[in-house]
């Protein structure tokens, strides 16, 4: 897998982009709504263990299988920003 999305070639490229683009707002959008409603501690745990179960691969094994993909797919997650008092806190 090509290190960025940009090195990537082919007519679908555009909607590869927009799916994988809309899965990580998916993402930070529940992160978002976990930390409004069960709080910011809720959240933080919630985005620590996708970490954890990503590079263990419980989430899809198939990600250990190349470190390119692996070093494209983890830092999107560690880059997951929102309101967070926790991580400010430990700034």
């Amino acid at each position: 897998m090509a290190d960025d999305i940009e090195e990537m070639a082919g007519p679908e490229l555009g909607q590869v982009k927009i799916i994988l683009n809309t899965l990580y707002l998916c993402i930070e959008y529940a992160m978002r709504h976990v930390a409004e409603h069960e709080g910011a501690d809720a959240a933080s745990e919630l985005k620590d263990n996708m970490l954890s179960a990503l590079k263990h691969g419980d989430i899809d094994m198939a990600l250990l299988e190349d470190a390119r993909t692996f070093d494209f797919v983890v830092p999107k997650i560690e880059q997951l920003a929102w309101d967070d008092p926790i991580t400010e806190r430990q700034n």
